[in-house]
């Protein structure tokens, strides 16, 4: 009678465990290279780092392309919510979970081609409007230091106000940057790099409720892939 119990007490738990297994949402801005969607399929280098990410931590989770602003807002406020890739900064770090570091980011300022302006130091650019994605670490981090940012959900949108003169200089990551520069396929349409003023983490946010269980495996395959060098593999093709 015991035995059947305590098979039956198995049983009953192997259910339930498997009913908590809740998928996460995974929200992202469409930024490429980096993630974008197309025809219903999600590509980028982040969308290749996270989705592995969760499948070797055998975590379900589905993808869904949101302005950046939203999707900090839903990890900040709903659970089983993260958002990717954020850039971790003090100014962020105790609103969330963090999982990273799944790449290095290199932030710069961009002028458009025709223009002469020369910064070498980030306060050259003090008094000139700068455009960011909107809830970006970049738009925060310069917003701190008191720079006047025009803030837009799209790089898409910085890129041509950039070249309308609506805004003197686009701060961005130079990935992203250089991508968008490649895609204009004419000379006197890509914005170029004045200046490379910080480097940072790119992470996953996740809410602060996240469970501990999770995260630990999370960055603990995260750890894996970086000590094995899968992570660099798969970020080295994407620069």
């Amino acid at each position: 009678m015991k035995t059947v119990l305590s098979i039956l007490g198995s049983a009953l738990l192997c259910v339930a465990n498997h009913a908590a297994a809740r998928p996460y949402t995974l929200e992202f801005p469409e930024s490429q290279p980096i993630a974008w969607s197309e025809n219903g399929k999600f590509s980028g280098m982040a969308i290749d780092v996270v989705s592995r990410l969760f499948e070797k931590a055998k975590i379900p989770y589905t993808l869904q392309s949101v302005p950046l602003a939203r999707g900090m807002a839903d990890a900040r406020n709903r659970e089983y919510f993260c958002v990717f890739p954020v850039q971790r900064a003090q100014s962020n770090e105790a609103e969330y979970q963090w999982v990273s570091p799944i790449f290095i980011t290199t932030s710069g300022l961009f002028v458009p081609p025709n223009s002469t302006a020369q910064f070498l130091v980030l306060s050259d650019a003090k008094k000139l409007r700068i455009g960011a994605l909107r809830g970006s670490g970049d738009a925060q981090y310069l917003k701190s230091f008191g720079f006047t940012v025009e803030e837009v959900n799209t790089q898409e949108q910085n890129v041509e106000k950039l070249l309308r003169s609506h805004i003197d200089v686009w701060a961005t990551d130079v990935l992203s940057a250089h991508h968008f520069a490649q895609k204009t396929g004419t000379r006197d349409r890509m914005p170029k790099e004045a200046l490379t003023f910080r480097r940072s983490l790119g992470s996953l946010a996740c809410h602060v409720k996240t469970p501990a269980a999770d995260v630990s495996k999370l960055q603990s395959t995260l750890d894996a892939m970086i000590k094995d060098g899968s992570l660099e593999k798969m970020t080295a093709q994407a620069r």
